[in-house]
């Protein structure tokens, strides 16, 4: 069912993120008390008043389209106000998300911003919606569905820019399958999930547009934290926090639908927000006796890096497609997700070849070049921005 409503540098980048795992430096995005964190406010909002004041100048001449894609961890509940002040400070045009399990609140979100919202229902009853938020005119849009092929669905829409180099601008979302424990990590589902987005692309009209959301899949020539996550999971573990399930694999142990106190001070004594707990990942029972004592070491990761199986990115990459982030930063990791533990880049926002020339910046948000405190509160996912002049 489709709801629509109207309501009007590289290296630094990535050193933050690099041992983002120790719980201390975890625990202190949790503490908003402390000065550090209303410092670290203070330098946000600063930056978002300097970006609209270049955002509103007069001596642009070009009209200027940010755009963002933001993941929201099972529809962000308990969440709501830090998702809202993250995506207010972004303060982009368009707005990509993903794991809209509550539809309310994107419904409110929109409201808040000023936005128009588009919901696509998913393929497979049970999965989350995606969700396309809009502050430019939206002249058209479809939710296509692909059942036994896709869990979600791919939601487009064309906006009108008000630019002149690119006067409309067709926006796609995507979440693509995680199912880690299938066949090649679930990268052939991945790949029957793109090929069918890509062929509702050639179909349809041809215009310039972009295509991203959460891939949950690794650009050939990324880097993984391995060795840093799997330390980080040991350390869980240790804690008593995830353990062996029924089912045979490692995750969080069962938690009840309340919250329990004793519960909640042990996850943020090991610098995990407790409301982030669902997004911690599902894995083989055998790979925790495999990775203790292992050495965070970047020789390992990379050693570790090449039995991750990587279809998804290099398809988008033969039809010519641009990485929006890997085009203004060569050489940056630019890791997205985990909040708690950043290890992998998987949130993309690729530009057709006509819009690709266009891109003048893209950045993943709580990195040291835009930093947004309370993105390690919101969910597990840092949102990724970018901008096109139109």
């Amino acid at each position: 069912m489709h709801v629509r409503q109207h309501h009007a540098a590289d290296a630094d980048a990535d050193r933050q993120q690099r041992h983002a795992g120790q719980p201390q430096r975890q625990r202190h995005a949790l503490q908003k008390h402390q000065f550090g964190q209303r410092a670290a406010l203070a330098v946000c909002q600063h930056h978002g008043i300097v970006e609209s004041i270049v955002r509103s100048g007069t001596r642009l001449r070009k009209r200027s389209l940010r755009i963002a894609t933001y993941n929201l961890l099972v529809g962000g509940e308990r969440r709501e106000r830090e998702i809202h002040d993250v995506l207010r400070r972004i303060n982009a045009d368009v707005l990509a998300l993903q794991e809209v399990t509550h539809p309310e609140l994107a419904r409110n979100i929109a409201h808040a911003l000023r936005m128009e919202l588009l919901l696509g229902a998913p393929s497979e009853p049970g999965s989350p919606h995606t969700a396309i938020l809009s502050r430019r005119p939206v002249t058209a849009w479809e939710n296509r569905k692909h059942p036994g092929r896709m869990l979600r669905s791919h939601l487009h829409a064309t906006i009108a820019t008000g630019g002149a180099t690119l006067p409309e601008l067709g926006v796609h979302c995507v979440h693509l399958a995680a199912r880690f424990a299938e066949r090649a990590k679930g990268e052939a589902r991945r790949r029957r999930e793109i090929t069918a987005v890509l062929n509702d692309i050639a179909t349809a009209r041809q215009q310039p547009h972009v295509l991203l959301g959460d891939f949950n899949a690794l650009s050939t020539s990324d880097e993984v934290a391995a060795t840093a996550f799997f330390r980080r999971m040991n350390e869980l573990r240790k804690a008593g926090l995830i353990g062996a399930r029924p089912d045979g694999l490692v995750g969080a142990l069962p938690h009840t639908d309340e919250p329990r106190p004793e519960m909640e001070r042990a996850w943020r004594n090991a610098g995990v927000d407790p409301r982030l707990v669902p997004g911690i990942p599902v894995l083989p029972r055998v790979v925790g006796p495999l990775t203790v004592g292992l050495p965070v070491h970047a020789g390992l990761d990379r050693f570790l890096g090449r039995f991750i199986e990587r279809w998804t990115v290099p398809l988008l990459e033969e039809q010519h497609y641009v990485d929006c982030f890997r085009r203004m930063h060569p050489r940056a990791r630019g890791f997205t997700s985990a909040t708690w533990c950043p290890a992998a880049r998987v949130d993309y926002i690729f530009a057709s070849a006509e819009v690709a020339p266009q891109l003048s910046a893209c950045e993943v948000v709580g990195s040291r070049n835009w930093p947004e405190p309370e993105v390690a509160l919101a969910t597990d996912h840092h949102p990724v921005v970018a901008e096109f002049d139109v």
